[in-house]
């Protein structure tokens, strides 16, 4: 009877200690899971700003582009540049609205960029949209849904998606440049005001991304 007491009392101990030590497991994954979550908040915002700058950059930046490459007599880029900017500045104002809900600053941007030829401009925009389309973007929107940062992740994604359509029309304008078939170039383009979507052709009865209807899109021809 003893022995059946001790064994009994080994066997409270034992549950008691796994008991404590799930609890301690609980506690530092909590406070990891929430650490994680705090700094997620954190650097979104600092995302948020890089973007911002690199987005009001690339509204500048394009604006000059349409006019060397109507300086160059490429007027159809020049129509792309001016339609990609607008696209750009959209995704600029989304961004700050991101910034200011959350209560931090708004960077006060001076844009840096170089002018150079349309076809060195081309081969310069095709690499850049690559890289936002394919890595910043889709990064920041990693930690972003980390920080279950809804309105950022939203920003976030009308920007990348609509990144990627822009390299897709940059590559074919230096391609067309490079073979000497401008004339095959789109004469319209439609841009969703909503989230900065862009179409060369007819656009559908709403927009793919924001579902805006199509027609408060911007029209540039």
């Amino acid at each position: 009877m003893k022995k059946l007491f001790l064994n009994y009392s080994v066997f409270l101990v034992t549950i008691g200690f796994l008991v404590m030590t799930s609890c301690d497991d609980k506690k530092k994954e909590l406070k990891t899971t929430t650490k994680e979550h705090m700094d997620a908040e954190s650097k979104t915002i600092e995302n948020m700003q890089a973007a911002y700058k690199g987005e009001k950059t690339a509204t500048a930046k394009y604006a000059a582009f349409s006019k060397k490459a109507e300086e160059e007599g490429f007027h159809n880029i020049a129509l792309l540049y001016n339609a990609v900017s607008a696209a750009e500045n959209i995704h600029a104002t989304n961004h700050k609205a991101v910034i200011e809900d959350a209560g931090a600053t708004v960077p006060i941007i001076t844009p840096e960029y170089k002018v150079k030829t349309t076809k060195e401009n081309l081969a310069d925009d095709i690499s850049g949209e690559a890289y936002e389309a394919k890595t910043m973007y889709p990064d920041f929107l990693k930690t972003a849904e980390t920080a279950n940062n809804q309105i950022a992740s939203l920003s976030l994604t009308y920007a990348m998606k609509t990144e990627l359509k822009h390299n897709f029309f940059f590559v074919q304008a230096l391609g067309d440049i490079n073979s000497n078939t401008l004339n095959s170039l789109p004469t319209k383009y439609f841009v969703c005001p909503a989230c900065g979507n862009t179409y060369a052709t007819t656009p559908p009865r709403h927009c793919d991304f924001s579902l805006t209807d199509k027609e408060k899109f911007i029209v540039f021809q």
